[in-house]
């Protein structure tokens, strides 16, 4: 496995962790209130999507690199 393909799964494993943390703060805001969960959950997804699309450039980026 090249670095190239450890980079990208990297990406992959963060954007991933990102999303289960909006979701677990999600499940914070509906058991309790509080606004900030709120932002936290929406926080997390933007950075998860951020993280997603800077994946598919690198590896569009990076393609014919060997």
């Amino acid at each position: 496995m090249n670095l190239r393909l450890v980079h990208a799964l990297l990406i992959m494993l963060s954007a991933a962790l990102a999303v289960l943390f909006g979701l677990w703060c999600l499940d914070l805001y509906g058991r309790e209130d509080g606004v900030a969960r709120l932002l936290a959950a929406i926080a997390a997804f933007a950075t998860s999507f951020g993280l997603v699309v800077y994946d598919s450039w690198f590896l569009r980026k990076t393609r014919t690199l060997r």
